[in-house]
Parts: structure tokens; C-alpha cells; sequence
């Protein structure tokens, strides 16, 4: 098994084959900045909502993210800033229409992007991280993982996994239960 936590984020997303060590890695790395940034725009929206956003945003960063585009830590900020933005916007517009009170502003959010030091533990945790969700995890829910990570819908990870689309579904929602009950803790 590869040493993931020592490779850079460049390394990582080369993914030939895909490989959900390198994945679980990035996510390891990144999950802080969304858990961040979720808090941040918490006054605006749904905590939990804003988490399984800010994770697709990261996810897409995953997915998108090319050498061209400079480097990975600033592409994955500007996507999961823009899904949490466009999250509270969405919610706060919900709400007024709710309240029939006409819409509000969004108020001016500091800068999201992990601090050096920040970057630097989450490294540090990377390993333990990778470990817990291999524990966390079933490998049907990890496979499944990899699969919506890497942009393949879910018909395609259905047909690759040999199980119907529903089993994919049910897959990737308890992952998401169990890793954001394993963060939040």
C-alpha cells in the first residue's frame, strides 16, 4: 500500500487507475476547509445541508480539476466556497419567500481557505483519517464513493459494481451518515 499522506496533491489526483486511497487522502485533507466553511455560512443555512454541499463541491474539485488551473488547495477553495455561497443564497431566498419579508444580503464571509498551519495538521491527520474511513466504511459504500468522486453516475457505478442503481443510492447515503458522523466527532 501506497504512502499517500507523503504525496502532494498533484500526485494524487494522476489518477491511473483511480485509486479511493488517493481519493480518501484528498478528502482527508479538504474536510476540515468544508467543515469551515459550513460553519461559516451556518447563519444562512441548514449546517448539514451546507456539509453535504461543501463535500460535492469538493468532490467536483476532485473531478475538474486540472495542472492548468494552478494549484489544487486554491481550485478546491473557489468550488466549495462557490457551492456554500450559492447554498445560503438559496436558503436565505427559501426563507423569504417563507417570511414573505422580501430578500435579504448575504453579509461578506471572510476567506475560507485553510490557513498554512491548518494545511499543515490536516497532513499530519491524513493517515489516521484514511484509516478511519476504511473502518468506517463498508467496501461496497467506499467503492461507490470512488465511483461518484471520479464523475461516473449512478447507473454507471451501478453497471461497474454489478448492483442496481437503488443499492448505489442507499450506498453513497450511508457514507455520507457514517463520515459525517465520524468528523463530528
Amino acid at each position: 500500500m501506497s504512502d499517500y499522506s507523503a504525496m502532494s496533491d498533484r500526485e494524487l489526483l494522476r489518477n491511473d487507475p483511480p485509486d479511493s486511497g488517493k481519493l480518501a487522502e484528498l478528502i482527508s485533507r479538504y474536510m476540515k476547509m468544508v467543515f469551515a466553511g459550513a460553519k461559516k455560512y451556518s447563519g444562512a443555512a441548514d449546517y448539514e445541508e451546507l456539509v453535504s454541499d461543501g463535500m460535492e463541491g469538493l468532490l467536483s474539485a476532485v473531478r475538474n480539476y486540472s495542472e492548468e488551473k494552478g494549484e489544487f488547495a486554491a481550485f478546491a477553495s473557489v468550488c466549495v466556497e462557490n457551492r456554500l455561497r450559492n447554498t445560503a443564497r438559496k436558503s436565505r431566498r427559501r426563507a423569504s419567500l417563507l417570511a414573505d419579508t422580501g430578500s435579504e444580503r448575504l453579509e461578506d464571509i471572510a476567506d475560507p481557505a485553510p490557513t498554512p498551519e491548518e494545511i499543515v495538521i490536516a497532513r499530519e491527520n491524513s493517515e489516521e483519517v484514511w484509516r478511519g474511513i476504511k473502518t468506517e466504511l463498508t467496501e461496497l459504500e467506499l467503492k461507490c464513493l470512488q465511483g461518484a468522486a471520479f464523475g461516473l453516475s449512478y447507473d454507471e457505478i451501478a453497471q461497474k459494481l454489478n448492483i442496481d442503481k437503488k443499492s448505489v443510492d442507499n450506498a453513497l447515503s450511508r457514507a455520507r451518515v457514517k463520515l459525517r458522523r465520524y468528523y463530528m466527532n
